[in-house]
C-alpha cells in the first residue's frame, strides 16, 4: 500500500507544470513585472513578459517583435484576456520569420529591460518598453476539439433515434 502511494505521489509531482527551460531563471532572481515599466527606468533588469504578437519587423541589426502584453500563468504561458497591461517590443538578434511568428501567436520572452522607444500604434504615439533577448518561446497553437460528430449516447447505437420528434395527432 505504501509503495502504491509513493509511486502515485511521484507521478503527481512529476506531472506538475513547470516553466520551459528557455524561460527559467534561478529561484533567487527577481523578475521585473511588466506593470513596473511605467515607473521604472530601463536599467537592464531581468524580466519575463509574454502576450500576443501584434507584428514582426526584420531590421538590419536584428528583429523587433511587437507584443500585446497578457498576464502569464504558472508555466509562463500568456493568458489571453479582454484587458492588457499595454504593449512592448522584443528585440532579437538575427532573423525572425514573420510567417511562423505571425500576428495572433502567443510568445513569452526572458531578457533585460533595456530601453523605452517612441513609436506608433496605428496613428497614436506610444512608448514601448523594449526587452533585449535571445530567448523567445513561441507557444504552440491550441486547437479546440469539435464535438459535432460525437455519438456519445451509451444507451442507443444511433443518436438520430433519440433526436426524432414525436408528433401526437389528436383523434377525431
Amino acid at each position: 500500500m505504501i509503495r502504491i502511494l509513493f509511486v502515485m505521489s511521484i507521478l503527481v509531482i512529476g506531472g506538475c507544470a513547470s516553466i520551459p527551460d528557455d524561460l527559467s531563471t534561478s529561484p533567487e532572481q527577481t523578475l521585473l513585472p511588466f506593470a513596473a515599466t511605467v515607473t521604472s527606468k530601463p536599467d537592464n533588469q531581468t524580466a519575463r513578459w509574454g502576450g500576443e504578437i501584434a507584428q514582426v519587423s526584420n531590421l538590419a541589426q536584428g528583429s523587433l517583435i511587437e507584443v500585446v502584453e497578457f498576464t502569464l500563468n504558472s508555466r509562463g504561458r500568456p493568458l489571453k484576456a479582454d484587458t492588457s497591461g499595454g504593449r512592448f517590443q522584443v528585440q532579437v538578434p538575427g532573423f525572425i520569420d514573420p510567417a511562423i511568428y505571425a500576428p495572433g501567436r502567443m510568445i513569452t520572452a526572458l531578457g533585460s529591460f533595456a530601453e523605452i522607444k517612441e513609436g506608433l500604434v496605428g496613428e497614436q504615439p506610444y512608448r514601448f518598453p523594449v526587452l533585449h533577448t535571445d530567448q523567445v518561446h513561441l507557444w504552440p497553437e491550441v486547437q479546440e476539439s469539435s464535438t459535432r460528430d460525437c455519438h456519445c449516447d451509451p444507451f442507443f447505437l444511433h443518436r438520430s433515434f433519440m433526436m426524432r420528434p414525436i408528433i401526437i395527432v389528436p383523434a377525431n
